[in-house]
């Protein structure tokens, strides 16, 4: 779920590097303001999970930095499964145990590998780990480029059973479906 926040974070770093090759680090800041959004389906209709944690992370980089150091700053990404919510109780009570939330508190994020081009367009390999299974993706991204700021944005759709969890277990009156895609927009500043 969390697996463009850390991919397009490294992607941006190379694309920042040639706007501070006199400085000899880089503070890279992803902003309070980004967003990372669950959207499904199920037999009421639509639902969106928004993530009400805090996103802000800070990574500081030598401002020559190779794709080896990029990934080492930026290993790992922790998220709070329950930080996530749809605004309601009941979804956000039957999202939890979906997600088996009592036993896995949090996904993890790792960044594997990435590619860019100047345009802001690329890939990332990210492995992710929820509910204790780890899966391998290639994501694309996009990021709109500011001087010193950068909107990065993407999706990925995902299963629920690629991660052994079962929407089934969690309302016997409301259908979820398998798949969900999970958006992306993330806020980062260069300082």
């Amino acid at each position: 779920m969390r697996l463009r926040l850390i991919g397009t974070i490294a992607a941006l770093i190379l694309l920042l590097i040639d706007v501070a090759q006199a400085q000899e680090r880089l503070t890279i800041k992803i902003l309070p303001e980004s967003t990372i959004k669950i959207t499904g389906r199920s037999s009421l209709g639509g639902y969106t999970f928004k993530y009400k944690g805090d996103l802000a992370r800070v990574f500081q980089i030598p401002a020559n930095a190779n794709n080896k150091q990029v990934l080492a700053a930026i290993r790992a990404y922790q998220l709070e499964v329950e930080k996530f919510s749809s605004g309601n109780f009941f979804m956000n009570k039957d999202f939890r145990k979906v997600m088996k939330v009592e036993s896995f508190p949090y996904g993890k994020i790792e960044l594997i590998s990435f590619q860019s081009d100047q345009n802001g367009n690329g890939y990332s390999k990210i492995g992710v780990t929820i509910a204790g299974v780890r899966k391998e993706f290639l994501i694309p991204y996009h990021s709109s480029k500011e001087p010193y700021r950068f909107i990065i944005s993407g999706s990925q759709p995902i299963r629920f059973n690629d991660f052994g969890l079962n929407p089934k277990d969690a309302s016997q009156i409301v259908e979820i479906k398998d798949s969900c895609t999970v958006e992306l927009n993330l806020v980062v500043q260069v300082d």
